[in-house]
């Protein structure tokens, strides 16, 4: 394990655009959210509603408390351009995230991933929401589209691939 970034989020900032902005910020190429502790105003997560074959993105209002963990990387698609896909729109040569989260509110506890528009909530100027996010040395987590025929009409299939970083390239 490399570095390990620790940052606090502001009011109304939103999660998962802050930990791709770490990533890119630091350069990441392979690593883990370690902890994600906070609450927050609203939630949007991808997971499997009842009765669902498919996984879907639901919507909840807060607030509530949030934590969470995950990976993270960059997206290699060169064949795609940058043309986006899958529900988190990934582009080549960007960043991506995969977190779970777990949201609790009054009257229910729910875990999904990640998307955007779960935003920080703070009583106070100084929020108390922090992230912390561990660089991997040595490798570089890719997420990549590939054209799976038995994907159920999908025309891409995202998968991580884990590469090997020659020592020289690596920081």
């Amino acid at each position: 394990m490399g570095r390990v970034i620790v940052s606090r989020l502001e009011p109304d900032e939103d999660l998962l655009v802050a930990i791709t902005n770490i990533v890119k910020h630091h350069g990441i190429r392979a690593g883990v959210v370690l902890s994600i502790t906070g609450a927050i105003n609203k939630a949007v997560l991808q997971n499997f509603a009842s009765g669902q074959q498919q996984i879907g993105v639901v919507e909840i209002k807060g607030p509530m408390e949030v934590s969470g963990h995950g990976i993270v990387g960059f997206v290699v698609t060169p064949e795609r351009g940058k043309k986006p896909f899958g529900v988190g729109g990934y582009v080549d040569g960007e960043p991506y995230v995969h977190v779970h989260v777990t949201v609790t509110t009054p009257t229910e506890t729910l875990c999904g991933h990640l998307m955007e528009g779960c935003t920080v909530r703070s009583l106070h100027p100084t929020s108390h929401f922090t992230i912390m996010v561990a660089e991997i040395e040595g490798v570089a987590l890719n997420l990549r589209g590939e054209v799976d025929q038995e994907s159920e009409g999908r025309p891409y299939r995202g998968y991580h691939e884990l590469c090997r970083i020659p020592a020289s390239q690596d920081h």
